[in-house]
């Protein structure tokens, strides 16, 4: 029996950029549902009390909303979430999400913006919104345990002093007093089979 290795980006794909586009209005809504409460049934929790009971006021342009039986709030799927109080479609956010997550070197905010057909300052906070999001997922991670393998990698990046064009001019660039101190290491955790954990250090 001959087994063939496959990417981990298609092994674990769960959203793409086709089927985003591909969505209506409702499809979306639906899938943001699913995603941030996990709910087979497709049914949202208020995010402020947990209650799972809660009325469906949807606004009269299709702006999806609900009011909790409980504490008595309204909320919308963005409520409490990275995109809340959002000026876009929630099929844009989608598909930003999609395209920021399966790219293997990230995505630039020049690159995001003319993917998305929206201005470079909107992309660029969308951005930096992705990564806080994606920051505060590691806080208090664990990895490994008993039985459980972990791989741990690393590189320099950053730091980078041009030598002069004379050679008599020239300095050693790896003594610390003739470096610009910019350089930082990066050091990602790999659990097999599982989560990974990256941390940024200066070298």
């Amino acid at each position: 029996m001959i087994v063939i290795s496959q990417h981990f980006l298609l092994s674990s794909r769960t959203l793409s950029l086709a089927s985003v586009m591909r969505m209506t209005d409702r499809e979306a809504e639906e899938t943001f549902i699913r995603v941030r409460w996990g709910t087979p049934t497709g049914k949202p929790i208020c995010p402020r009390c947990a209650c799972p009971i809660v009325w469906d006021c949807r606004k009269a342009n299709g702006a999806g909303r609900w009011k909790c039986k409980a504490c008595g709030k309204c909320f919308s799927v963005t409520s409490g979430t990275l995109f809340a109080f959002h000026k876009l479609p929630l099929r844009t956010y989608l598909a930003s999400t999609a395209i920021f997550i399966n790219e293997v070197k990230g995505k630039s905010a020049l690159a995001l913006s003319r993917d998305l057909g929206v201005q470079y300052k909107t992309a660029f906070v969308l951005a930096h919104k992705l990564r806080e999001a994606m920051a505060s997922e590691l806080k208090g991670m664990t990895l490994g345990g008993a039985g459980e393998t972990v791989e741990i990698d690393g590189g320099n990046f950053g730091g980078y002093v041009k030598p002069v064009n004379m050679k008599e001019n020239r300095w050693d660039r790896r003594l610390a007093k003739n470096q610009n101190g910019k350089s930082q290491v990066v050091v990602i955790a790999r659990e097999r089979g599982g989560r990974s954990l990256p941390a940024v250090f200066m070298a």
